[in-house]
């Protein structure tokens, strides 16, 4: 059973209508129609206040409760966690491989406050691909209402050199939902110096805060339909065209 039949399950068990339950929760009217009808999905603050109105865990909504209370390890599991699974359940074998690989080398290195023996831990004498060197922003770019993208905000990181990360100009990560099904919240994202032409996406500052949209031909424009174009100005900053998703296994550092 799909999220959108067991939210419209739990909203007739309620007695409620679509509209009344936008209401109590300050959607849009249509929102919750396409949400039961798999046309895009409520963003995790919509699924706390969702639940929150049905009486309903979000644990329920987003996986049936097939978890039920507790995870393997006897721990409830808070809504990041329940969000970050139910991701990972949505990747195919190789995309799950890629995040264990990351997932392991993280955990290795925390694992130990202290650093080990020098020779237990030596580095090898050299990488088995080839890096690059780039720089990646520390605040994200909305798929949503906005946020701010400092030019002077960004850090080194090292990256596998693929065809993507050869010819990136930066990389930035996503916070929002306004660019599904294409691009998630939390995914990075390679940006190449290039012009965004009508129809292309790309990352744009307008009035301080920064966007990853379409460009329209006087509008910036989202993926979903639950938000509305931007207007644009003479103000507005291209930033350089998104040339595509970063592979988590990818990042060295």
């Amino acid at each position: 059973m799909s999220l959108g039949n067991r939210l419209r399950g739990a909203r007739k068990h309620a007695g409620y209508t679509q509209k009344y339950l936008a209401q109590k929760i300050g959607a849009k009217h249509n929102s919750v129609s396409n949400w039961e009808n798999g046309l895009n999905m409520p963003d995790p603050v919509t699924i706390e206040s969702i639940c929150k109105v049905l009486d309903i865990t979000p644990n329920y909504l987003l996986m049936g409760d097939e978890l039920g209370a507790s995870d393997s390890i006897g721990e409830k599991l808070n809504f990041l966690e329940m969000e970050l699974l139910r991701k990972y359940r949505s990747l195919d074998k190789n995309a799950r491989g890629a995040v264990n690989a990351l997932l392991g080398y993280y955990y290795e290195l925390m694992a130990e406050k202290h650093p080990a023996p020098a020779a237990e831990y030596a580095e090898p004498a050299a990488h088995a691909f080839e890096v690059v060197q780039g720089r990646i922003s520390l605040q994200s770019v909305a798929a949503g209402t906005g946020t701010h993208l400092d030019e002077d905000s960004f850090e080194p990181i090292t990256l596998k050199k693929t065809s993507l990360t050869q010819k990136a100009l930066f990389y930035v990560p996503v916070s929002g939902n306004s660019m599904e099904p294409k691009y998630y919240d939390g995914d990075v994202l390679a940006v190449e110096d290039a012009p965004v032409g009508y129809g292309e996406i790309g990352v744009f500052t307008l009035d301080g805060a920064g966007y990853v949209k379409i460009r329209g031909k006087s509008e910036l424009v989202s993926l979903n339909e639950d938000y509305a174009p931007i207007p644009m100005n003479d103000d507005i900053i291209c930033n350089g065209r998104v040339a595509g998703i970063v592979n988590p296994a990818w990042i060295l550092g």
